[in-house]
């Protein structure tokens, strides 16, 4: 599918067959017709309990997360806290006490 805006007869032409086609296609194939930031939100909310698991129990940081799902920094931290995680503070090492 092309991606912005785009009319049913276009894509008809682009595959060289009727509307009636591609309507019928389009209806057994449906397409997701969200704008990125929505998918990549939809995305988010199904990882963020993984992220909370990783980050509670296997203590991974923040940024290990962020880079094992390619996603921001901010992403991780925003999702975990909406998800009631209880943030390690900042240049913490997990699993080793806190000097004073």
């Amino acid at each position: 599918m092309p991606g912005g805006d785009f009319s049913v007869a276009q894509l008809a032409r682009t595959l060289k067959t009727t509307t009636a086609h591609v309507i019928y296609l389009l209806s057994r194939h449906p397409v997701d017709w969200s704008p990125p930031r929505f998918r990549r939100t939809q995305h988010t909310s199904v990882r963020a309990l993984q992220w909370r698991t990783w980050y509670e129990q296997n203590r991974l940081s923040l940024q290990a997360i962020a880079d094992l799902e390619e996603t921001s920094l901010a992403t991780v931290r925003l999702a975990l806290l909406k998800n009631g995680a209880e943030l390690r503070p900042a240049g913490s090492q997990p699993g080793r006490p806190r000097r004073r």
